[in-house]
């Protein structure tokens, strides 16, 4: 058996043994933090918001995010309709970089959707005053993920905070949540648009559809958030030594 097999059966049997020990949250509680907020007006959207937590069902987020990305923030805009929002997302990588690029958007019963190389829409759950909890779908070749991203006005949540948002991962099934924030400044407003962005990241969402990446991807997944859980520096330390071991 080679190196990479031995290793998926292994992860394969820890995977078991976690979910098995893990406690789900009650359904009256679940019901109460999962029921979609209503949006009446774009209104609400409006302003500049840091990432703070983000989980998602693709194998591979968490793995792209925590080797490429120091923080993340959103500054949205009024569309050029009452009801659609213009996006802008920032992300300041680990070398200090920084890029952006904006997706239009339209808010319509409660839910807001958009195109950027694939479909894709989301709610809005229940979380603090000046925080958004958005509940997002992506659809990739028929396949549905989905994903939960936490924002705020804020740089920090309290413990309180962050226990609801880590409730409403767990009702939704979804593994638990990684940061996207950091105490380094993030990337200014004048950062230009990245020409580029829209087919890098389509050339990265096609790899991480392979068969093999999926499998990699979902090992280096779960090794740096048991390393995180472990105090480790996001996982570094175990993602090289994963590498290195199947090289």
């Amino acid at each position: 058996m080679s190196r990479v097999s031995m290793l998926v059966v292994g992860v394969t049997v820890i995977f078991c043994l976690v979910s098995l020990s893990q406690t789900a949250p009650a359904p009256q509680s679940c019901e109460m933090l999962l029921k979609p907020l209503e949006m009446k007006t774009v209104d609400p959207l409006i302003g500049k918001w840091s990432g703070i937590a983000s989980s998602s069902s693709q194998a591979g987020a968490r793995t792209t995010v925590k080797i490429t990305v120091e923080n993340i923030k959103a500054v949205i805009s009024a569309g050029t309709h009452p009801n659609m929002i213009k996006d802008t997302i920032y992300m300041k990588t680990l070398g200090g970089g920084c890029s952006s690029y904006s997706i239009n958007m339209t808010l319509e019963d409660n839910k807001l959707s958009w195109f950027f190389i694939v479909p894709a829409s989301a709610v809005f759950l229940p979380t603090c005053p000046d925080c958004l909890t958005i509940y997002q779908t992506i659809d990739i070749d028929g396949k549905n993920y989905k994903s939960l991203d936490l924002f705020s006005q804020r740089r920090q949540l309290t413990p309180d905070e962050m226990f609801q948002f880590k409730t409403q991962v767990e009702c939704l099934g979804l593994p638990s949540p990684y940061s996207i924030t950091s105490e380094k400044e993030h990337c200014p407003d004048s950062t230009e648009i990245s020409s580029g962005m829209e087919e890098t990241v389509r050339q990265v969402m096609t790899i991480m559809e392979t068969d093999v990446a999926k499998v990699l991807l979902g090992i280096t997944d779960f090794i740096i958030e048991k390393a995180e859980e472990g105090g480790k520096d996001n996982g570094k330390v175990f993602l090289e030594s994963l590498m290195n071991w199947i090289s």
